[in-house]
């Protein structure tokens, strides 16, 4: 059994190292113990930690523990946030996310272009669904924003990556519709 203050010092580091994990080597310069030491209390706080009744749960990757929410919660909270997000999506919509999604990053002006008419509407929901993001601006006069999709959007969409978007030249709506609905 891990002391209080160790339990709540391993579980901050799991919370404040996100995606990228804590590893063993990381956690055994941090306590200033030798590895042996820092991989068993990492193995006994994930064999404490995942006992109680958490919507998280810790889990190993060879010398990488990370915490995670654990595959029930995390399906119900993404059907919740999918139903949420695409309820509202007109096919305006799906047509600027699917522009985005094959030409990021792309300015507002650019998509403007491909659509024919303004997007200033359909980008605004749609960076307030979260599905885009504008972290970037383009290097010319103005400084025009550079709109990407986020990880959201492949977790909506089911996808691992980008490249798991169809490779069809000439996508129709309904092609389209279809799959961004699958």
């Amino acid at each position: 059994m891990l002391l209080d203050e160790t339990r709540k010092t391993i579980e901050a580091l799991l919370f404040m190292k996100g995606e990228d994990g804590v590893s063993i080597e990381f956690f055994s310069a941090f306590m200033e113990i030798d590895s042996a030491e820092a991989q068993n209390m990492l193995n006994v706080f994930c064999e404490e930690y995942n006992k109680t009744n958490n919507s998280l749960t810790i889990k190993r990757y060879g010398s990488l523990y990370k915490m995670l929410i654990k595959d029930e919660i995390y399906n119900m909270i993404k059907k919740a946030i999918v139903s949420k997000n695409l309820v509202k999506l007109s096919k305006s919509s799906l047509e600027t996310l699917a522009i985005i999604a094959y030409n990021q990053p792309i300015t507002k002006t650019q998509i403007d272009k491909i659509r024919g008419v303004n997007s200033d509407t359909i980008i605004y929901s749609l960076v307030n669904k979260e599905l885009i993001i504008s972290n970037k601006t383009l290097d010319t006069i103005g400084k025009p924003k550079l709109y990407e999709t986020t990880e959201l959007f492949l977790d909506v969409f089911g996808l691992e990556n980008l490249e798991e978007l169809p490779k069809s030249e000439i996508i129709n709506e309904d092609e389209l519709t279809k799959f961004l609905k699958d």
